[in-house]
């Protein structure tokens, strides 16, 4: 496991395919998730193992991990369990004179008393990335429906400049 970097309260590495059970798990524990399994319960360990209910996600993975543009990461506490996740997708655009954007997705982490400080210092972190990248905006994607995370994210300083529309295909 490549582990990115050490914070004060976790530890962030770079996801691997073994991790793709927790991941599901970490974003299943939603309540626009389809595979909802709780929203405000500290969510075990056994809980966060294998999901017998979740799609196949291994050709996902390979996709995301072979693509240098994306970070596919996981968030590890002390005793390196896996408590949450997140991805960023570099983007090169002409807007802005070619600015280069990070978009953040899936950004989960588990709850519990400390999980909003958590929170803060992975974002502090996934901040620098992307300025280390070159990225000039930081966008994060969260759906209309994660209101109760929307507040969060305006609390480190994003604010609602774009909407966003989606077409299912």
């Amino acid at each position: 496991m490549e582990i990115l970097a050490y914070l004060d309260e976790v530890s962030i590495a770079r996801a691997d395919v073994e991790h793709l059970g927790v991941i599901e798990r970490l974003l299943a524990d939603d309540p626009t998730s389809p595979q909802h399994v709780a929203t405000t319960t500290l969510i075990s360990d056994d809980m966060l193992g294998e999901c017998p209910d979740c799609p196949d996600l291994s050709a996902a993975f390979a996709r995301i991990d072979g693509d240098p543009n994306q970070l596919l990461a996981v968030v590890l506490d002390a005793a390196e369990h896996v408590i949450g996740t997140f991805q960023i997708t570099f983007v090169t655009t002409l807007a802005r004179g070619g600015a280069m954007r990070a978009v953040v997705n899936g950004a989960r982490i588990r709850a519990g008393e400390d999980s909003v400080e958590v929170g803060r210092e992975v974002f502090r972190w996934i901040r620098k990335r992307a300025r280390s990248e070159g990225a000039r905006v930081l966008m994060v994607s969260t759906e209309k429906d994660r209101s109760h995370v929307h507040g969060f994210y305006t609390t480190m300083g994003f604010r609602q400049t774009h909407e966003g529309l989606t077409l299912p295909l």
